[in-house]
């Protein structure tokens, strides 16, 4: 059974994640009489939470839309959820902002709750092996981030400066359509109007932001995969160099070690991929195929059969080296 107190913010809970309910279902979820939903109902307005009510046979309630809500009742799991992804939202926004909000849902939580997020916090530490960070990893202003959602929901026409990889600054007429969050980075699809083309724009780029009152004209996007066609554009500028190697290994053990902006894979037969790879350099991709762990043949081009050899001459010469005096080895085991 319910107390009243818990079956009130069982309600709310409910009422957050679902949208609209009916009062039959809320009664069947709550385990009460539809009259006992109606009293906890009041209740919920009493503390301030704007209830809507549906009248009629399939009537119900809901939180109203577009609200100020007071505090949201979170579950300790959802709170966890919460305070785990603001802890990696630092690292793409200004620490400060999000600190501040981690530290208002923390400070919300009954004690049990308050006491498991800060054990987490207390004993975990973000490590990312498993990933290669970009060199620049440079904030995301989040008001400049919802400035741009909104123009792209609203349709309105935009202005704003980039600044181009050269550091020059120029100003940008934009029809917004899209934001995309890849590598680390947030990137506007829109189309530029001097330049009368579709484009990606770094969201960290832009400053000097301005929406008008003009409505964006209707266009069909560039694709209608628009992270591929973004992941497309990206790779023109990461991929300096490119080449083609057969792989002596299964298509499953090849994929996971060629992310689309760098490459792409075809299965040849069930024990031999096709890769088609690039990067800043030939021996940029001679090292990253080894990892692959498998017999690769170059199909094309020699710049590539010969970065391949100076990786192996590199590996000979860590093989052949042998210190008088070898530094004590220190560290984890």
């Amino acid at each position: 059974m319910w107390d009243t107190t818990s079956r009130t913010f069982r309600l709310l809970e409910l009422l957050q994640r679902n949208g609209f309910m009916a009062t039959e279902r809320l009664a069947g979820d709550l385990g009460v009489t539809t009259r006992t939903v109606r009293r906890d109902v009041a209740r919920l307005r009493d503390l301030g939470y704007p209830v809507d009510t549906r009248l009629g046979v399939d009537g119900g309630y809901s939180i109203e839309p577009g609200a100020v809500l007071p505090p949201i009742h979170l579950t300790t799991e959802e709170a966890l959820a919460c305070a785990l992804a603001l802890r990696r939202w630092q690292d793409d926004v200004d620490g400060t902002l999000a600190a501040g909000s981690l530290g208002k849902i923390v400070a919300s939580l009954p004690p049990r709750a308050r006491w498991i997020v800060d054990a987490v916090a207390a004993v975990t530490l973000d490590t990312p092996v498993d990933v290669l960070e970009p060199i620049d990893h440079p904030t995301v202003d989040i008001a400049l981030l919802g400035d741009l959602a909104r123009t792209c929901l609203v349709r309105r026409r935009v202005g704003f400066a980039y600044t181009g990889r050269d550091g020059t600054s120029t100003p940008r007429r934009v029809d917004p359509r899209r934001l995309v969050n890849t590598a680390r980075r947030w990137y506007l699809v829109a189309f530029d109007l001097d330049a009368d083309a579709w484009r990606t724009f770094r969201v960290d780029r832009i400053t000097g932001f301005a929406a008008t009152e003009l409505p964006t004209r209707e266009r069909p996007l560039p694709d209608p995969d628009v992270e591929g066609w973004v992941t497309r554009q990206l790779t023109v500028g990461w991929q300096q160099v490119t080449g083609t190697v057969r792989v002596h290994a299964p298509i499953e053990a090849v994929r996971r070690w060629v992310a689309p902006a760098w490459g792409s894979v075809e299965a040849v037969s069930p024990e031999v991929t096709v890769v088609r790879a690039g990067a800043d350099s030939h021996d940029a991709i001679a090292r990253w195929l080894l990892l692959v762990q498998a017999d690769v043949e170059v199909i094309e081009p020699d710049g590539l059969r010969a970065a391949f050899g100076r990786v192996a001459e590199q590996a000979g010469r860590a093989s052949e080296s042998s210190p008088a005096n070898p530094p004590p080895v220190t560290g984890a085991v």
